[in-house]
């Protein structure tokens, strides 16, 4: 791979490269995602911890703005220690910076409400709804619906569903689409198969793969394992931020103690204790902990980077490695051990749980109400030939109502592109409107 090819700037279905006086592309990029009404809807959806009242806890509006802001500085830490290549390449660290920048706003734009545990509802429903009613509706539908993957969803929405509907998405450069390709297959792939189950992790529908096509030729992504390699920056900044960002939540919701955040968080840090006492309160030594610790992997990631450099742009390090677990060992230990706390104490505390089955039900019934509505409509050829309750579910689906043309797989589509855009409020609030109550 190449970095004048990989920095491609022409847009998606727009061949003419848009030139400004005062932003570069990738900084036009940027403003494309944050001004996009997905982007918006971040602000209610689930980071890790639900439907918080405390307002210094993150939601996945604020982690992606944190997420930018650490890829930010990893791209220019790459690009200062790659400076004379990407000067051959007619680039700059700030290009890098830039580009990293813009996928880090973007790398969580598909994911549905309730996060994670949203994913696994809308897949698992998806395949039991194409088993059954699918099949039996007499429509070619592609098999990739049943499974679902916020990271194929972000790429269908900047590139089909959302901005220039059916006319390139949010219009973004090559490289920025490029890059925000974590995982270069469909959901069909064997590659795509975590703990037995298939489609779990993808980056294109069936519906988009000429899209992703088109990026992959543009940005002339190469080798057996094809990632940009701003993807693996981008990547790493997610890690460092959310792993440590999640505990400081669990600091600030009393779920876990501060001493507990201290022990995990300094051997990061490279901080003392004698240097802790400078500090009057533990919301304090919390934020210092926190940015030397950032700081620290900042530099260790773009060391790794450098190190495997040669392999990344070969195409030869494979999706599922992590620069972090390349950094030093003193390094990598103590990050593994934040990561684990976090396992432990956060991801299965029972609040959280508790939320995430109700979730489920939620998630059930919008994508049956919907559902119900994109099948009428796809046999029958548009609303007007619906029953009553179809069409009064068509009518609620505003931006992604289905249109005259759609093929049967991308009408049925539009049924989970409306619920997985939905934050997390507003599908509690549907789903018990829904119900009449």
């Amino acid at each position: 791979m190449r970095w004048e090819t990989l920095f491609e700037t022409r847009r998606f279905l727009d061949e003419r490269p848009k030139q400004a006086l005062n932003r570069n592309a990738y900084q036009i990029d940027q403003d494309r995602i944050v001004f996009s009404r997905p982007f918006r809807r971040l602000q209610q959806k689930t980071q890790v911890h639900p439907l918080p009242f405390n307002a210094h806890i993150r939601n996945r509006l604020l982690h992606t703005l944190e997420v930018a802001s650490v890829g930010r500085s990893l791209g220019y830490s790459v690009g200062t220690l790659l400076k004379e290549e990407l000067d051959a390449a007619g680039h700059t660290p700030d290009d890098l910076g830039y580009l990293v920048q813009a996928v880090c706003l973007a790398h969580d734009i598909g994911n549905p409400p309730f996060g994670h545990a949203g994913e696994e509802v809308i897949a698992t429903f998806m395949g039991h709804w194409l088993d059954t009613v699918g099949q039996a509706s007499g429509l070619e539908l592609d098999d990739d619906l049943r499974h679902f993957d916020g990271n194929a969803q972000g790429f269908r929405i900047l590139t089909r569903a959302d901005g220039y509907r059916e006319r390139g998405g949010l219009k973004l450069t090559y490289a920025s689409l490029g890059a925000f390709v974590k995982y270069p297959w469909g959901g069909a792939d064997p590659r795509a198969v975590r703990d037995g189950r298939p489609g779990v992790k993808f980056n294109h529908f069936a519906t988009e793969a000429a899209a992703f096509a088109q990026v992959t030729a543009a940005c002339g992504l190469g080798g057996e394992h094809p990632r940009h390699p701003a993807v693996w920056l981008m990547e790493a900044a997610d890690d460092i931020t959310y792993s440590l960002a999640d505990l400081e939540d669990a600091v600030e919701l009393e779920m876990v103690p501060y001493a507990t955040y201290e022990a995990l968080v300094a051997p990061l840090a490279g901080i003392t204790a004698e240097r802790l006492t400078r500090e009057d309160t533990e919301v304090q030594k919390v934020a210092l902990l926190r940015s030397r610790a950032i700081g620290r992997l900042i530099e260790g990631v773009a060391r790794a980077f450098c190190d495997h450099h040669a392999a990344i742009m070969a195409g030869l390090l494979p999706a599922g490695q992590s620069l972090i677990r390349l950094c030093d060992p003193e390094l990598r230990a103590a990050f593994a051990a934040v990561q684990r706390k976090n396992h432990d104490a956060l991801y299965f505390h029972s609040r959280k749980i508790e939320f995430e089955i109700g979730a489920r039900d939620v998630l059930e019934k919008t994508l049956t109400v919907f559902l119900e509505a994109c099948l009428a409509y796809a046999r029958t050829g548009g609303a007007a030939g619906a029953e009553l309750r179809p069409r009064q579910a068509l009518s609620l689906m505003q931006d992604y109502h289905p249109k005259q043309g759609y093929s049967p797989s991308e009408t049925i589509r539009c049924a989970v592109d409306f619920v997985a855009g939905m934050t997390d409020n507003y599908a509690a609030y549907l789903a018990a409107r829904l119900r009449g109550l």
